[in-house]
């Protein structure tokens, strides 16, 4: 997703009790990745089985979340730490030498 496109997501989450803001879409994508987060999600979808004003609220965070294409900003960023982690593991360890007087 093009930069510009990132600058006009909204950085709040409505799903989450506290309703938190963030600074900017990396803190966003932080957050929801998280287990508060991740939970909070899990306990709404329950009690939508049961609960109208939870269902809408659960349908209105899943609408704001494709519609602003986090799955790929967050697929992408997966992506990212994994290719790290993996050119980390494959870089030869470097070599220190120290030579005294």
């Amino acid at each position: 997703m093009p930069k510009q496109a990132t600058n006009m997501i909204p950085l709040l989450c409505d799903l989450c009790p506290k309703k938190p803001r963030f600074s900017d879409v990396s803190h966003l994508l932080t957050h929801i990745s998280s287990k508060s987060h991740l939970s909070n999600r899990f306990k709404l979808q329950i009690r939508s089985q049961g609960e109208p004003e939870a269902r809408k609220l659960l349908a209105d965070f899943d609408s704001w979340y494709t519609s602003n294409g986090l799955e790929d900003l967050l697929s992408e960023r997966f992506k990212a730490k994994e290719q790290k982690k993996a050119t980390k593991m494959t870089r030869p360890p470097s070599i220190t030498v120290s030579i005294h007087g």
